[in-house]
């Protein structure tokens, strides 16, 4: 066993423990206390709906699609907005507004819009993840194009470098870091989003189990519903919490640094 393997293990192990003695102490607590199922379930009934719903699988891909999805694609657009941002005046002073405007609207007041463009499918559902997901990659990524090293990005000008050599070369390399802390922030805007937005027009995927457990009172399903799509988000987020370790392992950031914004 390395090093690195055992460092790994060293951090995560006592979140671990105290997960597994919460949840031994909750299973004891409802047998002891013999609480109603309806209103809180054990831990152990909550495995075995998992276990005996074969649906939960398919759900918890689908929401996994679209949490993907709406958020490669809000990233996308995020970092294009931001380069015209940092390149363009005039886009800074007319689009950079609206956009600041949009992110303060509650976006559960654009679903009926969603569903008026794209109906009940997967495209609203994306949709909303993107409207929730990728305003702090714009944040971010302006802030770290801002904040390359000025003396090299004139001395690039100095002997006629393009600025889309300076942007390649210089700007994108050191915003990268900043980028991948949007990204982390991103992913966990973009689980909630696709829960937002199974809730309000979903006929499948883990929000829509959610609401409809929760209106039959099926405490057991609900709680197993929350616990895997809470799951999902971690495994994504660590994941991309990963990536930036292992592209930008010199940067504050890959260590123990927070979000930057």
């Amino acid at each position: 066993m390395n090093r690195g393997f055992r460092d790994r293990i060293s951090k995560f192990w006592p979140t671990a423990l105290t997960v597994v003695v919460l949840v031994a102490l909750w299973e004891w607590a409802i047998h002891f206390f013999q609480v109603p199922k309806w209103f809180i379930p054990a831990p152990s009934a909550v495995l075995q709906d998992l276990i005996i719903y074969e649906g939960f699988y398919e759900d918890a891909w689908l929401t996994t699609q679209e949490i993907l999805l709406g958020f490669v694609i809000g990233d996308v657009l995020a970092v294009a907005i931001a380069i015209a941002v940092v390149y363009s005046t005039f886009v800074e002073r007319t689009l950079y507004p609206i956009v600041i405007f949009f992110q303060n609207i509650p976006k559960i007041t654009l679903a009926p819009i969603m569903l008026l463009w794209f109906g009940l499918g997967l495209g609203t559902r994306v949709a909303i993840v993107i409207l929730i997901s990728f305003f702090p990659v714009i944040i971010n990524t302006i802030y770290g194009l801002r904040s390359a090293d000025p003396n090299l990005i004139d001395l690039a000008r100095s002997v006629a470098v393009s600025r889309w050599v300076i942007l390649r070369k210089i700007q994108i390399p050191h915003a990268l870091p900043y980028m991948f802390e949007g990204f982390k922030i991103a992913m966990t805007l973009a689980v909630i989003g696709a829960f937002v937005a199974e809730w309000i027009s979903g006929s499948n995927g883990l929000g829509y189990q959610i609401r409809v457990a929760s209106s039959d009172m099926e405490s057991a399903t609900l709680f197993g519903a929350v616990a895997v799509i809470s799951v999902v988000g971690v495994l994504l987020y660590y994941l991309v919490s990963l990536a930036g370790r292992r592209l930008f392992p010199w940067h504050d950031s890959a260590r123990e640094g927070g979000p930057m914004v």
